[in-house]
């Protein structure tokens, strides 16, 4: 990470509110953030982007959670990114193929801020 710009963060969440809370806070603790509402605008903007962490709910439009940390670690400009996952399934009861490798932490709704905080690190 370049220690001169800000510590960056993608939010893909499709619960419009949620993402515009998440991406308030987390401004104002000193993050650049960026946020979209589906996965294939996640996988669009991180391109362009290239976030240090991406938030990732599952229930996204266009492509699924799973799907989006697939092509990222897939991709060789964006595998080194934090994948957290933020879903309201527990990653062994969800609607979906889980697989570890593909999130470094996996977070189940409401997630809690204190614990989520120290995942992200310094804003930079």
């Amino acid at each position: 990470m370049d220690l001169s710009r800000r510590r960056s963060i993608l939010i893909a969440e499709d619960n419009l509110d949620l993402a515009t809370t998440l991406s308030l806070l987390l401004r104002m603790l000193g993050f650049d953030v960026a946020a979209v509402n589906d996965g294939r605008d996640a996988l669009a903007i991180a391109r362009s982007r290239r976030p240090d962490v991406l938030l990732l709910d599952i229930g996204l439009p266009g492509l699924d959670g799973y799907e989006v940390a697939r092509r990222f670690r897939g991709d060789d400009r964006l595998k080194s990114v934090l994948i957290i996952a933020h879903s309201a399934y527990p990653p062994d009861t969800g609607p979906g193929r889980y697989d570890e490798r593909d999130f470094d932490h996996y977070l189940v709704k409401p997630v809690d801020f204190r614990t989520l905080l120290p995942l992200l690190g310094e804003p930079g």
